[in-house]
This record gives C-alpha cells, sequence and structure tokens, in this order.
C-alpha cells in the first residue's frame, strides 16, 4: 500500500485536475479539498472518490469550466445555480456566500440547484467553523434507501452537517442519514471487513454486517430507523423547495450524483454575545458531556475530536493510499 506525503498526493490531483480542464485556481481548490479529506481519514471522500469524480467530468455530468449564479435573493436567503459544476467547488462558494450574508444580516442561507457530489462536507463546516461561524449544511441525494418499512430505495442518505466554533477544536458533525454512508459501506467491501454494528438488510431481508450485501440490496438502516427515514425526506423537502432544484424523485430519472439540491446556513453567533462568553459557555457544556462514565473499552468524544487526531497522524507517519486506488488515479486520462 503505497504512502504518500500531503504535498505528494496534493500535487498528483493537481496533475490529472489541469489534464481535465479545470482552471489552475480551481485545481488547486479542488485538490485541497481531496487531500484534506483524505489526511484527515475519510479516504471514502478524498482518494477513493477522486477517479469517480473525473469519470462524471469525463462523461459531461460535471461542467469544469461552470460558474454558480444566483438567481433570486431575499434579504438573508438567495437561491443560486450551479450549473452542473463541480460540487466541491460549489459549495466552498455557497459556505463563502452564505457567511457574508451572515455578516450582513445575522443569518445566510443559500439554496443550490443543479450541483453535483460536493464529497465530504464536514470539509466545509470546518472552513465556517474557523471563521467563527454556526454553520449547517446538506445535500439531498439519488434514491439509495429505503423508507422505514420498505424495500426500495425511495429517499436519499442526505448526509447533513453542523460546525460550532471553538479555540480548542471546532465541534463538527458530519453524518449520512444511514448508519453507514455508501463510501463507508465501499471501504468494508473492498477490504472485506464486517462492519462492527448492523448496517442493513441482506437479500433474505436479515439484518447484515456485511457492506458487499447492503450495497447489493441498496438497503442501508437509516439512522434511528423511522426517524432517520423521515428526517431524510424532510431534508430533501426543505432542500429542493428552497432552491427550486430536483429532488430526490428527480434524481432517481438519471440514478447518478449529478444536479442535486443542497442548503447552506451560517450564523454569526457574535452579533449575540462576546466571543469570550460564547467560548465559555460551549468548553463548559462539552466538558459536560464528556464527563460521563466510558463503557469499558470505549472512548469517549465530542464530534470532530477524531478528525483532528487522525490529520495528526497522517501528517507524521504519511497517507495510506490503496494501491489499486492509487493505480486507478494515475491511469487516468483524457480520450
Amino acid at each position: 500500500m503505497p504512502s504518500l506525503t500531503q504535498k505528494e498526493l496534493s500535487a498528483k490531483f493537481i496533475e490529472k485536475l489541469l489534464m481535465f480542464n479545470f482552471s489552475e485556481e480551481d485545481s488547486e481548490t479542488l485538490s485541497s479539498i481531496f487531500t484534506e479529506n483524505t489526511l484527515v481519514g475519510v479516504s471514502s471522500h478524498g482518494v477513493n472518490r477522486f477517479a469517480a469524480f473525473i469519470e462524471l467530468v469525463k462523461s459531461s455530468h460535471i461542467n469544469p469550466k461552470a460558474i454558480p449564479i444566483k438567481t433570486n435573493a431575499f434579504n438573508a436567503l438567495e437561491q443560486w445555480d450551479a450549473q452542473q459544476g463541480a460540487g466541491p467547488l460549489n459549495a466552498i462558494k455557497m459556505t463563502s456566500r452564505a457567511i457574508e450574508l451572515a455578516d450582513e444580516f445575522g443569518i445566510g442561507c443559500v439554496a443550490l440547484k443543479n450541483s453535483n457530489h460536493w464529497m465530504r462536507p464536514g470539509y466545509y463546516a470546518w472552513e465556517a467553523a474557523n471563521k467563527g461561524y454556526v454553520f449547517i449544511c446538506w445535500t439531498n441525494t439519488i434514491p439509495i434507501m429505503p423508507p422505514w418499512g420498505a424495500k426500495q430505495p425511495r429517499t436519499g442518505n442526505n448526509p447533513i452537517v453542523f460546525g460550532v466554533p471553538r479555540d480548542k477544536g471546532n465541534i463538527v458533525l458530519d453524518i449520512a442519514l444511514s448508519q453507514f454512508s455508501y463510501g463507508k459501506l465501499a471501504n468494508y467491501r473492498r477490504e472485506g471487513k464486517e462492519l462492527p454494528y448492523f448496517g442493513g438488510y441482506d437479500e433474505e431481508g436479515n439484518l447484515s454486517k456485511d457492506a458487499a450485501q447492503i450495497y447489493k440490496t441498496m438497503r442501508p438502516l437509516p439512522i434511528g430507523y423511522w426517524k432517520g427515514a423521515g428526517l431524510s425526506l424532510l431534508l430533501d423537502l426543505i432542500a429542493t423547495i428552497l432552491s427550486g432544484g430536483n429532488s430526490t424523485k428527480d434524481l432517481s430519472k438519471t440514478n447518478i450524483d449529478s444536479a442535486m439540491s443542497q442548503v447552506y446556513i451560517a450564523i454569526d453567533p457574535n452579533k449575540f454575545s462576546s466571543k469570550e462568553i460564547l467560548e465559555n459557555s460551549v468548553n463548559e457544556i462539552l466538558s459536560y458531556y464528556l464527563s460521563a462514565k466510558n463503557m469499558q473499552d470505549e472512548v469517549v468524544s465530542y464530534p470532530g475530536e477524531r478528525i483532528i487526531k487522525s490529520r495528526e497522524y497522517n501528517l507524521k507517519n504519511g497517507i495510506q493510499v490503496d494501491e489499486i486506488i492509487w493505480k486507478r488515479i494515475l491511469e487516468l486520462k483524457v480520450s
């Protein structure tokens, strides 16, 4: 398994992105996102997803030259059209725009249509939290999860992320609404490992820890069972209504992670109180949360803490990349 430095991985991403008609600036931004996602231990939305991203460019589902345009606005609420541009680039721009609106109004909400897979939404929450903003964003997806009590996928696993700024380490919860994201299932399937908890159903309708079986049936468990299924529906509804874009039902016609609807919300907490008071409040809540006695070998941590530790470890020891995935990236070429 190849071990790469942050610089080596980033340079290869830039090389390939330039080959597929992304500008130098956009190539550097995309490379930073793919590299950072891999560096913090989320390879499923970093290096492991890069070749699939390029395939969407080759099939014209991603336009490397597209620029998002604002289509409507009302005070702190705006609608934008991504025009099939690269999902991570759109997400960075919409995050920045939501922050600009929050600076003016205290809160900013940007609804985006016709975007593509944004990779790891936690990246954008970290960006916002690093600048001192509370942040929430989510996307709808193609139908890859069944409603509770059903066998066929009719809703997305609609990832959502929450971010809260904190000087000693931001608190960022980044979750798909299936117990395991499809990216995580793909990792377990490729490595031939059993899931640590039941993640969905096999072909016989039994609860399973076999990622390959769940991938095949497209019946992952929603988080919180019926609650997660209901939440996925509401996130799809709200993203579709606010953006005026495609719903999961619309996306089912192509079943490709393209032309999705997303929402980005930034809040400036300093409009209400001083940074010192807010920091103390967050730390008190976190201290109480972490004071709970752990179960046997379990470690109690807050959302985002493991990301920090993974990043430090990979910077020190190198980034481990699956050999087959790395070979596929090296072989990417314009055809």
